[in-house]
C-alpha cells in the first residue's frame, strides 16, 4: 500500500517543522482516525487499518513519526480470499504503536523497530516506515522477511518510499513485472518531485502542505480517468501496492505537522473527500 514520506520545512529563524505524508492504498476495508493514548506513555495522532493490529501511522506529542507502507517482492494472484485476510503475520502495526508509546526521538524509534524485527520468531509481512521526529531527523527502516536495512536521509532534508526498498532485496524487485515496477517507480518519481521542488525553493508550511495534498490527490493525466499504473490517489489500480491481487482505493490521505502536532487528514480519497484537522491540545514535558 501507500506512498509515503517526510520534508522539513526551515523557518528564517532556523526552526524546523516536519511534515510527514500518506496516502493509505488498499482494498476496501474499515479504517479509523483517532487520538492513541498509553499509560504512563505518550499520546499519538493515529490512523489504523480495522484488520491490522496497532497503528498504521501516526505522530506522538514529542513530535516522532512513524508512518507505514508495505513491501514485498510477490507477484499476488487472485485467490478468492477476503480483504480482510491479508493482514495476517503484520508486525508493523504493533511495533509503530510501540515506538509511539516509548519513544521520544526518531533514533530511539528505529532502535526500538530493528529490534522488534531481529526478535520475530518468524518471517512477517514486509514494510517500509518512515521515522522522523520534530529536530529533523528523517529515518527510513525496511524490512522484508528477514532482512533489513535502514536509512539516514536527514542531511536530505526530505525522504519517500512508494512500496520499494532502496537497502534490501534490489535485484528480486528488478525482477517483478512491468505492473507492479511501474505503478511503484512512478509514483516515487511523482513523490521525488514533490519533495526536491520544496526543499530548492525553500517552501514555508503553508506553500508545503498545499503541495503535499495536491500531490497526494494526483492522478496521471489529471481530471477523471480510469485507473491507470502510477496514479497517487488510487481508484481500482491491482498491481504494485500490497499482497492482494484485488482493486485497491485510496481510503485516506493523511499529513502530519510536528510543530503544530496536527494531522490533516480525509476520510476518502483526497481532493473528493475534504480535508480534517485533528490536534493534540500539549507536548509533554522533556523527559
Amino acid at each position: 500500500m501507500c506512498t509515503i514520506g517526510a520534508i522539513v520545512c526551515r523557518s528564517a529563524d532556523g526552526g524546523a517543522a516536519v511534515l510527514g505524508f500518506k496516502n493509505s492504498d488498499s482494498p476496501s476495508v474499515g479504517y479509523w482516525h483517532g487520538i492513541a493514548g498509553a499509560e504512563d506513555g505518550y499520546a499519538s495522532l493515529a490512523y489504523g487499518i480495522q484488520p491490522q493490529k496497532g497503528i498504521n501511522a501516526g505522530m506522538n506529542e514529542r513530535g516522532v513519526m512513524l508512518i507505514s507502507s508495505y513491501f514485498g517482492c510477490e507477484t499476488p494472484a487472485p485467490d478468492g480470499r477476503p480483504a480482510e485476510s491479508f493482514w495476517m503475520n503484520d508486525l508493523r502495526g504493533i511495533a509503530q504503536a510501540e515506538a509511539l508509546a516509548r519513544c521520544g526521538t526518531a533514533a530511539e524509534a528505529l532502535a526500538l523497530m530493528r529490534e522488534r524485527y531481529r526478535d520475530a520468531a518468524e518471517p512477517t509481512v514486509g514494510g517500509s516506515h518512515i521515522i522522523a521526529d520534530r529536530h529533523g531527523t528523517l529515518l527510513v527502516f525496511e524490512h522484508d522477511g528477514m532482512e533489513t536495512a535502514w536509512h539516514d536521509d536527514t542531511a536530505q532534508g526530505w525522504t519517500a518510499r512508494s512500496n520499494q526498498a532502496l537497502g534490501i532485496k534490489l535485484a528480486e524487485q528488478e525482477a517483478l513485472p512491468e505492473a507492479i515496477r511501474s505503478d511503484r517507480e512512478l509514483r516515487l518519481v511523482r513523490a521525488r518531485h514533490t519533495l526536491e521542488t520544496l526543499a530548492r525553493s525553500g517552501s514555508g508550511q503553508k506553500e508545503a502542505l498545499s503541495a503535499l495534498a495536491s500531490m497526494l490527490a494526483s492522478r496521471r493525466g489529471g481530471g477523471a480517468h480510469a485507473p491507470a499504473s502510477g496514479d497517487i490517489c488510487a481508484d481500482g489500480v491491482i498491481y504494485g501496492r500490497s499482497n492482494a491481487a484485488l482493486p485497491h482505493v485510496t481510503l485516506s490521505g493523511l499529513i502530519w505537522n510536528s510543530q503544530s502536532l496536527e494531522m490533516q487528514y480525509t476520510a476518502g480519497r483526497p481532493g473528493i473527500a475534504p480535508w480534517q484537522v485533528m490536534r493534540l491540545t500539549a507536548r509533554r514535558a522533556e523527559r
